[in-house]
């Protein structure tokens, strides 16, 4: 989740720079009353926001940096990270100046390392199931609406066996597959900037992902959709709304087909 949250930060920094600009990653720790934290700074020198709008920029669907560019967004990427970073516990802030550029940080408590021979570890709780890395399967979900993928994380949630990986624009579906190498790719199909069907024959291409078995998912129910699908190269089809026995069914499948 964390790669997820920089992998946003550093591609605003690069999409909203200017021409032979630069960007700064910087990390600090520091004690505070919560305990040891570190914090993760992304800066800019690009066209900044004015003071008085950046409050702004973590609300869905704001696009202060695109408002006056051609360059394509959603404008839910900060709203994500924001979301992701509070959930492992952390902050999320941004400084700017027009003119001079954008710096925006993360900061996470700092995890505690416990040594080989530390035998007080406490037991996992009542049902949780704890298991071997090996076991676990990678499942990447390439969505750009918010709903979307929180519906796949509460019916994919149910499963301790499964991890799922999120992102809400095509290129960074593209750098996740490159990153995780997941098990499963759901995919879906009308996306801005980039639809499903190029995004799966940019994994096509490349070897690090063309095994990985990739199943759309679409409100393009149409027979000729479906069958454009499956020639495409998707190894299922899901049409929406969904039929959550039969997609859970579907994934097993393709799981299955991945061990």
């Amino acid at each position: 989740r964390l790669k997820q949250a920089l992998l946003n930060l550093l591609s605003n920094a690069v999409k909203y720079n200017r021409a032979q600009g630069r960007i700064h990653l910087v990390v600090q720790t520091r004690q505070s009353e919560r305990g040891a934290r570190t914090r993760i700074g992304v800066a800019d020198t690009g066209i900044g926001i004015a003071a008085e709008r950046l409050n702004e920029v973590f609300q869905p669907f704001t696009r202060l940096l695109g408002e006056q560019s051609e360059i394509e967004g959603t404008g839910i990427g900060l709203t994500i990270t924001k979301r992701l970073i509070e959930l492992m516990g952390g902050e999320i802030g941004a400084e700017s100046e027009v003119g001079a550029g954008s710096r925006f940080w993360v900061e996470l408590p700092n995890a505690s390392v416990q040594r080989p021979d530390d035998h007080s570890n406490v037991s996992p709780g009542a049902g949780t199931q704890v298991l071997p890395a090996s076991d676990e399967r990678r499942v990447l979900c390439i969505d750009d609406n918010p709903s979307n993928l929180k519906l796949m994380t509460q019916i994919l949630g149910r499963r301790a066996d499964l991890r799922l990986l999120a992102a809400h624009a095509p290129q960074l579906g593209i750098d996740l597959a490159l990153a995780h190498r997941p098990h499963l790719i759901l995919l879906d199909i009308n996306m801005p900037g980039m639809d499903g069907y190029e995004v799966l024959a940019v994994l096509q291409r490349d070897p690090v992902t063309n095994r990985i078995p990739v199943i759309a998912i679409t409100a393009n129910a149409l027979v000729s959709d479906i069958e454009r699908g499956r020639a495409a190269g998707f190894r299922d089809y899901i049409t929406k709304p969904i039929d959550v026995t039969a997609f859970l069914r579907v994934v097993e499948e393709a799981l299955q087909y991945q061990r």
